[in-house]
């Protein structure tokens, strides 16, 4: 495996917003990249978070590194029913990446799922590739599915690299990927007895 270490410093986030028009956001920063994923720790009702937490990507072919993508998804925790919702993401392909000498902190504006999406903010990330051969990968999050998104989440969170990882159920489709891609509501048909058969008393009113 190469030595090679993308390096994602998740500084803050700025001007969430708010779920309930009172600044009562729980955000939290989920990094995907090169089939690893990371967590931040939760900041509670915070519009402005500030995490400066790092993380360490493996690059399993630096050949390929232009083009790869690190995704940054920007979540509001729901404790009432242990979910989750999207606030805005972040893209950024390998061809911006940076040696450690060249990066700086920048700012990225959320990205909106749709026209008339109400998302704003941005992010404040640190991002840059470096083969310093002591500097070892954190633990990554449970394997992915194909959808990036989950509608509930265990109790507990993992936070930090060290933290245990948590198995991530009932996985639903990214809004990002699919823009037409709605949700929609399941209907049941109940089958109405054959008028040839005898008469069955349905319990309705003659």
């Amino acid at each position: 495996m190469s030595n090679l270490k993308l390096v994602v410093e998740v500084v803050s986030a700025h001007n969430l917003l708010p779920k309930d028009g009172q600044g009562s956001s729980s955000s939290y920063v989920e990094l995907h990249f090169d089939n690893q994923r990371f967590r931040t720790t939760i900041k509670e009702k915070d519009l402005d978070p500030a995490w400066n937490e790092t993380f360490y990507f493996n690059i399993s072919d630096p050949n390929n590194l232009s083009e790869l993508t690190l995704d940054a998804y920007v979540y509001n925790n729901v404790q009432a029913n242990h979910s989750k919702s999207c606030l805005g993401k972040v893209s950024i392909n390998g061809t911006s990446f940076v040696p450690y000498s060249d990066a700086v902190i920048l700012h990225y504006p959320l990205e909106k799922k749709g026209l008339f999406s109400r998302v704003r903010g941005e992010l404040g990330l640190k991002v840059f590739f470096t083969d310093n051969p002591s500097i070892r990968s954190s633990n990554p999050l449970p394997a992915m599915e194909s959808s990036m998104y989950t509608n509930s989440y265990p109790n507990s969170y993992p936070t930090q690299a060290q933290a245990p990882p948590q198995q991530l159920p009932n996985f639903v489709p990214n809004p990002f990927s699919n823009k037409n891609n709605e949700p929609r509501s399941r209907r049941t048909f109940q089958h109405l007895p054959n008028t040839n058969n005898p008469r069955i008393d349905l319990g309705f009113p003659p």
